[in-house]
């Protein structure tokens, strides 16, 4: 089974999966030591690592210098947060997908939100951006590379049930393999929305919503950790501090 073949089944398994997001190399490396079957980077992680706000602050090619250390160093699969991906024009994201894909990352989140105008992009205008990413990566050997599409509508919708559920669907049908969600802590919304699509349905850690048995019980299938591992390592090392002083 290679590295593509894992990562799908990882999402299709009975039980969910939980995925832990790195931000640089060591970060990677514990989480791979620790027995994880994956690994996922973090945007906001590696901007903040860097000083910088979330929200591509990092250039695509400080992007493209880390995959490549993780790719030479990890024997696990690698999927890669390309938050909106770097470019409104789809034709420029399907190549930044592709740079990545030939570096050996196995899966992609992939944003709806527009960093320019600070909205949603218009589902027409996703559903282009993933079909076109489909489209190079099946034309150039990589169209077993899992796209995870990001919808943001629990971040800005007044009704984002039935917001995320018009978008995932068409995702969907423009060839996403998985739906992320981040930001849906409604158990009752989870079940509905992992029954009514076709493909797995990605969750995440927040403060109030970090239990992964719970999302999983709702239907989920993969319990991402986002920014949570960043943060635990930074309250470590002030706890750890605050006490050495005290």
């Amino acid at each position: 089974m290679d590295k593509y073949q894992l990562f799908h089944q990882l999402h299709h398994q009975q039980k969910g999966f939980v995925l832990a997001n790195a931000w640089d190399l060591s970060s990677a490396q514990f989480i791979q030591a620790a027995g994880a079957k994956a690994v996922a980077t973090t945007s906001w992680g590696i901007a903040a690592s860097l000083g910088l706000a979330d929200g591509e602050n990092i250039s695509f090619q400080t992007q493209i210098t880390l995959v490549k250390s993780l790719t030479k160093h990890l024997h696990i699969p690698l999927s890669v947060d390309i938050e909106s991906g770097y470019s409104n024009d789809p034709q420029q994201i399907s190549q930044n997908v592709l740079v990545l894909a030939r570096l050996g990352v196995v899966g992609i989140n992939i944003e709806d939100s527009d960093k320019e105008t600070d909205t949603l992009r218009s589902i027409e205008q996703q559903c282009t951006i993933i079909s076109e990413i489909r489209k190079v990566l099946n034309e150039n050997g990589f169209g077993s590379l899992f796209i995870n599409a990001r919808t943001d509508t629990y971040f800005v919708s007044d009704s984002p049930f039935q917001a995320t559920l018009k978008r995932a669907k068409a995702y969907q049908d423009a060839g996403a393999d998985g739906q992320f969600v981040p930001s849906i802590t409604n158990i009752e919304h989870i079940t509905s929305l992992a029954n009514t699509i076709d493909m797995p349905l990605n969750v995440m850690a927040i403060n109030n919503f970090n239990s992964a048995k719970a999302a999983f019980a709702g239907g989920a299938k993969r319990f991402s950790l986002g920014s949570s591992l960043y943060d635990l390592v930074g309250n470590t090392i002030k706890t750890s501090l605050t006490q050495m002083e005290n």
